[in-house]
């Protein structure tokens, strides 16, 4: 299985819990603010899915990544989105830690999207 495979495993089974998702986001970015969920393709594949604890702010998430060109494309993402209909994730695979940066479109559009 390569990255690409393993980010959409973790998307099929992130899509089909978009309501409970749905949820933590709002109830994470009321009680942190701006930020984003940060969760390996693994543990959604072999757990329920995200928890309150995968979220970070975008401090916390920023120090994180210390190249500049995914800095820049996390601080645009997080700075822009809109918490009501969207939340911002960082999957990390298993292979060589490569990592998407995922735009979640909530309620409505009911689909995850890279």
């Amino acid at each position: 299985m390569n990255a690409q495979i393993q980010r959409d495993q973790a998307l099929v089974i992130l899509d089909s819990k978009l309501s409970r998702l749905s949820k933590l986001y709002k109830e994470c970015y009321l009680s942190s603010g701006r930020g984003a969920l940060m969760v390996y393709a693994r543990d959604v594949i072999n757990r329920e899915g995200p928890k309150k604890t995968d979220y970070r702010t975008k401090e916390e998430l920023l120090d994180v990544f210390d190249s500049p060109s995914s800095q820049l494309t996390l601080i645009e993402m997080i700075d822009n989105y809109n918490q009501n209909n969207e939340g911002i994730m960082a999957l990390i695979t298993d292979y060589a830690n490569a990592t998407y940066f995922i735009t979640c479109k909530l309620n409505k559009a009911r689909k995850c999207i890279q």
